[in-house]
């Protein structure tokens, strides 16, 4: 079967109250295009690097004293990691998402990417 436990998956997770800035340096130095927003384990949003550029832009930005909980994409659509892939590359395409959290079935969660479903895609004999 091919569920989304085959994919890559990355995972960075910040606080609400994290400043936008921080976030960013985090996600930069990580090489990662989003960033998990959870409080008390549990996920709230999600911040992409579409959010930044969306909403964090122009001369009263202020991302040392913004929290990514004003910029973040809440309530994001998350997938199960039994889920197939075709779910995944369906949810991503009709909502138009780069980057899509997975719940593991111990509650944790990651991040997989439209990226990783081309490369797993790629390498696949179907």
């Amino acid at each position: 079967m091919h569920d989304i436990s085959r994919l890559e998956q990355e995972f960075l997770s910040v606080a609400p109250e994290t400043s936008a800035l921080e976030v960013v340096t985090k996600m930069k130095s990580a090489g990662l295009g989003c960033a998990l927003v959870l409080e008390d384990g549990e996920l709230v949003g999600i911040f992409t690097e579409r959010d930044l550029l969306n909403k964090l832009t122009g001369a009263g930005a202020v991302p040392h004293q913004t929290a990514v909980r004003e910029l973040m994409s809440g309530h994001p659509e998350v997938l199960s990691d039994r889920d197939s892939i075709a779910i995944a590359v369906n949810k991503m395409s009709m909502g138009r998402y780069r980057h899509i959290p997975i719940r593991k079935a111990d509650g944790s969660y990651s991040v997989t990417s439209i990226k990783h479903v081309l490369k797993y895609i790629a390498k696949s004999e179907w």
